[in-house]
């Protein structure tokens, strides 16, 4: 199966080191798991060389609360937590950032709401889009060629695996037309979710909670227990989808998303899906 075409998957075997990582070119990130306990220096001496010879600017890492120390112990910082991301247990963000010449950058602590952070909004109403139509992409080729195409739009996705999307969803009026798209991990029931284009306006942001809305119907019927997003900590009209949606902040990313040609902080979005309606933005 081909790959987006700004993410990249690695393998990184070597004797008792069996890491996977999903390098996202266009964020200038990677995700990294890791399937064996131990070898913690070696394995972040890859890491350092992978993120040199690639030009990243971040390797990070979701892990138990246990683990968390032993890559605290070879310089990774702690960041967030994705609640219940193992399934009864939570995922700790271990995260290590590098500068422009691959240098890695060691004072780095847990990062605290900025002044320009918004994650809290007026209750809204929002009124249907006349000519609403919602479309389930069922063809696989579909959505893998629409995730290639957003080339990084959706920052959230892919995060586990550099495939086509579980789920999408087209949603259109007669000006508009955006998609709400989630990627399932049925191991630990769960899902990320992304929303293309980011809404930069209120119709935007109308058309986005529609789309989520019916997206968020379809993963409870698949049994997914916890939702996760991510947005940039600036960008407000995306803030106030996830939080109208019922989700709410556990973490925040540093350097994480490109945005404008600058990183910026992410905020960690977490929603538990209980079956019963919640969030200001749901029509």
């Amino acid at each position: 199966m081909s790959e987006a075409n700004h993410v990249e998957t690695r393998d990184l075997r070597q004797g008792d080191m069996n890491m996977r990582v999903i390098i996202n070119h266009v964020h200038g990130h990677m995700r990294v798991m890791d399937y064996r306990v131990g070898n913690y220096e070696e394995k972040r001496q890859r890491l350092d060389r992978l993120a040199l010879d690639g030009g990243l600017r971040k390797a990070f890492i979701l892990v138990e609360k246990q683990d968390s120390h032993n890559w605290r112990s070879v310089g990774f910082t702690r960041e967030g937590v994705f609640p219940t991301f193992f399934r009864t247990a939570d995922g700790y963000v271990m995260s290590r950032l590098y500068d422009r010449s691959g240098t890695p950058i060691t004072e780095v602590g847990p990062l605290k709401p900025s002044a320009t952070e918004k994650t809290s909004f007026p209750a809204r109403k929002l009124r249907k889009p006349d000519g609403l139509k919602l479309e389930l992409i069922r063809d696989e080729r579909s959505r893998r060629a629409l995730l290639s195409g957003l080339n990084g739009e959706l920052r959230a996705l892919p995060f586990g695996r550099a495939e086509a999307p579980d789920l999408v969803l087209h949603a259109r009026t007669r000006k508009r037309e955006g998609w709400a798209l989630a990627e399932i991990d049925d191991s630990f029931g769960h899902a990320t979710v992304g929303v293309a284009p980011p809404p930069s306006h209120e119709e935007e942001l109308v058309l986005g909670a529609f789309a989520c809305n019916s997206l968020v119907d379809a993963l409870t019927r698949k049994q997914v227990s916890n939702l996760f997003g991510l947005s940039p900590a600036t960008d407000e009209w995306s803030n106030e989808l996830y939080a109208g949606l019922g989700f709410k902040v556990t973490g925040r990313l540093a350097t994480h998303l490109l945005v404008g040609g600058r990183h910026t902080t992410a905020l960690i979005w977490h929603r538990r899906l209980s079956g019963a309606a919640s969030g200001t933005a749901h029509p």
